[in-house]
């Protein structure tokens, strides 16, 4: 019986664990995150980023929000050498695709619209 205990308190201790292990699913090459949206768990994706980094992040940002990605640089403990690394994951406001899929709408005119006389 003592022999069990120790097995189940590690059992235990993996179960605990285990959210925080899905959540280090690693990023796709085109993927981005935008630093004043994600979540704590999207946050802890980014490569060399723990749980308490990505709350640092996210307590940043509700007291001032990001305007450049290069701004997470301000938070504790990320520098510049990090945010090279991870610089192509991150946005501020507009996704590439989305901002790409805007700037495309502008660009194609109107439909002329058919008026009655």
């Amino acid at each position: 019986m003592s022999a069990l205990l120790p097995r189940l308190l590690v059992a235990a201790a993996l179960l605990a664990a285990t959210p925080a292990l899905a959540a280090k699913k690693g990023l796709a090459p085109g993927e981005r995150l935008d630093l004043n949206r994600a979540t704590v768990a999207e946050l802890m994706r980014l490569p060399g980023l723990g749980e308490r980094k990505a709350q640092a992040i996210v307590a940043h940002r509700q007291k001032t929000p990001f305007r450049r990605p290069e701004e997470v640089t301000k938070v504790k403990g990320l520098g510049p050498a990090w945010f090279q690394k991870v610089k192509a994951h991150l946005v501020v406001g507009a996704s590439a695709s989305a901002a790409s899929a805007a700037a495309t709408s502008a660009a194609t005119p109107a439909a002329p619209v058919a008026t009655r006389r």
